[in-house]
């Protein structure tokens, strides 16, 4: 055969090989675009189901801040306890979730953070009723105080009034207190040129429960004029806290039976004058006794 009758047929052999790699090269194409196709199918759908899952644990998340913020209370342990996982939750929420591993991050700490709320929810539950078992003990103790107030008040009172009887039984009364204007020679006299003294006699009267020993005895004798008559301003006693002006003192020795007083005022020719003169007698810081008489 001739090199001239060859050439047709290697030419009709190249174009049926270039025939047969064409095919399988448009085959590869095809084959490679329709996985590159499904990959990113796959990876769409990989996306949404990764922005899907990181929506849930966001809103997740927030719900566990949310629950962990109402745990607040007055232990102040246990908020900052809380604080340190709300800020945990927000660490997490600033994470941008775009690929899986980062979801399983997402996934255990949102795991994790469930276990932290539901001990957390035992421990305040806990604490709450601790709370409540106290403020009914507190309840029940202030009820008891207040029970105990009350009696002791009560209490007071009755010592206060026994305590006002006790006082008032050990009073002693001045009895039969008589006051007359006398001369330096102990007659009573009727006119005023001629009075010198004047004389207050009484009977400290009989009492078993007044304090026994020395007694001071102040005389008051009030002019017609309304003025304590005295001899000194200095001359003071000291009557329910106040300062009073005395005319006379006498100091006896009372035993808790009668004992006859007598306490002298000496006069002054500026002090009588004509009208009625009033006697109070005092001891122990109360009125035991009080006269008058008249001058003309």
């Amino acid at each position: 055969m001739t090199d001239q009758q060859n050439k047709p047929k290697n030419r009709t052999g190249l174009n049926i090989l270039f025939g047969v790699l064409f095919v399988i090269l448009a085959a590869a194409i095809i084959y490679l675009y329709m996985q590159l196709t499904g990959e990113r199918k796959e990876a769409a759908e990989m996306k949404v189901t990764l922005e899907l899952q990181k929506d849930n644990l966001t809103k997740e998340l927030n719900e566990l801040n949310s629950s962990f913020t109402k745990l607040r209370g007055d232990n102040e342990q246990m908020n900052q306890r809380l604080e340190q996982e709300n800020q945990k939750i927000q660490d997490l929420l600033a994470i941008k979730a775009s690929n899986a591993k980062k979801i399983q991050i997402y996934e255990k700490e949102v795991t994790s953070l469930r276990g932290v709320l539901k001990s957390y929810i035992i421990q305040v539950d806990s604490l709450n009723q601790a709370n409540l078992k106290l403020r009914a003990e507190n309840k029940d103790v202030k009820q008891r105080f207040d029970e105990a107030k009350s009696t002791n008040k009560q209490l007071e009172e009755v010592n206060k009034n026994l305590q006002g009887k006790v006082e008032a039984a050990a009073v002693v009364k001045a009895l039969s207190v008589v006051a007359e204007p006398i001369d330096n020679g102990g007659t009573v006299q009727k006119k005023m040129k001629k009075v010198q003294k004047i004389r207050v006699c009484f009977n400290l009267g009989e009492n078993a429960v007044a304090k026994k020993g020395p007694r001071k005895i102040y005389m008051c004798i009030a002019n017609p004029s309304q003025r304590i008559m005295i001899k000194s301003g200095t001359d003071t006693f000291t009557l329910q806290g106040n300062t009073k002006p005395f005319s006379a003192m006498r100091e006896v020795e009372y035993e808790g039976s009668t004992l006859e007083v007598c306490i002298f005022y000496e006069t002054t020719p500026t002090d009588i004058v004509a009208g009625t003169y009033y006697i109070d007698l005092y001891m122990d810081g109360v009125a035991i006794g009080t006269t008058s008489f008249s001058l003309k």
